[in-house]
């Protein structure tokens, strides 16, 4: 068993999902910022080079625990982390217009062409905005305006058993929805959100997915890294 699963790892390609993590990275306006500064370095005399690490966390790639919206739901050491690797789907929406709906029929749609979407999957919207990331201070194209999920289609999906739903989006919502539809009904439901993914243009409709997030005590959220197996 272990022999073969160390076979399917090794002939598979494997696709980065993530951001780098660097000083001057966007967040979101309210929160914590990334900062790296030397804590020890060969200049200083210390003999060795090791970094302090400060960051939001929602910082960066990341992976929402239901507490976040859902007072009294699971922090990020709660989670089972089960539910970060399993079959992925990625459905392209690269070509809705700006702050739109992901909506039920659409859903429907990709399922129509690609196989429908079963208990288990890990769903993956790929909007296009991965591709407006940027670094202060030319942030403001990736922090405005993307598409993003409707309530009733991640209603749908959890319908059919789906727990994971990621974006290459700052949020799963779309931009000027103040009422979080997606979020509340994802996160409570216990199920978890990934947000600003990267690189989805390089995924096919199927792929298995897998990523891991810190156990950090009472956090709402935590950085992952995320990677994509494909054939």
């Amino acid at each position: 068993m272990t022999s073969d699963l160390i076979t399917l790892l090794r002939h598979h390609k494997l696709i980065e999902l993530n951001h780098l993590y660097e000083e001057f990275m966007p967040v979101w306006p309210t929160h914590g910022k990334f900062f790296c500064s030397r804590a020890e370095d060969y200049i200083a005399g210390d003999g060795n080079y090791n970094c302090q690490l400060s960051l939001g966390d929602h910082c960066g790639t990341h992976v929402d625990a239901p507490v976040h919206f859902i007072e009294g739901g699971k922090t990020i050491e709660q989670i089972d982390v089960r539910q970060l690797t399993g079959r992925g789907r990625c459905l392209d929406m690269s070509h809705l217009a700006e702050n739109s709906d992901i909506t039920v029929e659409m859903i429907q749609s990709w399922e129509a062409d690609k196989g429908k979407i079963i208990a288990e999957d890990i769903v993956i919207f790929r909007t296009g905005y991965d591709e407006k990331w940027s670094c202060r201070p030319n942030q403001a194209p990736f922090l405005q305006n993307w598409p993003g999920l409707s309530g009733e289609g991640a209603d749908y999906l959890i319908e059919k058993g789906v727990t994971v739903f990621g974006t290459d989006a700052m949020s799963l919502d779309r931009y000027n929805n103040e009422a979080y539809p997606a979020h509340l009904a994802v996160l409570g439901s216990d199920c978890l959100i990934i947000e600003n993914l990267a690189n989805l243009q390089a995924l096919p409709s199927e792929f298995i997915f897998m990523a891991f997030p810190l156990r950090i005590k009472g956090a709402s959220a935590s950085p992952i890294r995320a990677v994509a197996l494909v054939e």
